[in-house]
């Protein structure tokens, strides 16, 4: 591309630039925009910090009731060779 082609489609994109500044069309994309940002206000959101933080309390929760349901099943398992079955989950605590 030759340097005054590239300078012509620049000034050509400025000149569509600046009257999309000045048309309708413009003020109606500020419009919505202020529309959508007063919306997502109103909204209950959080930010992508509390989310991942969020996320990672949930998987550091899961981690420790899969640890401790295993604990169950080895409390279980020991109980079972024993030959020591609980009648009820209030014995199961004894």
């Amino acid at each position: 591309m030759n340097e005054s082609f590239r300078q012509r489609n620049t000034a050509f994109f400025d000149q569509i630039g600046r009257l999309i500044q000045q048309s309708p069309l413009h003020d109606a994309q500020r419009n919505l925009r202020a529309l959508a940002h007063s919306a997502a206000g109103r909204l209950d959101l959080v930010t992508r910090d509390e989310f991942e933080a969020t996320q990672r309390m949930l998987l550091a929760a899961r981690q420790q009731v899969d640890a401790l349901e295993q604990q169950v099943r080895d409390l279980q398992a020991r109980l079972d060779a024993a030959g020591q079955t609980p009648s009820g989950p209030e014995d199961a605590w004894r």
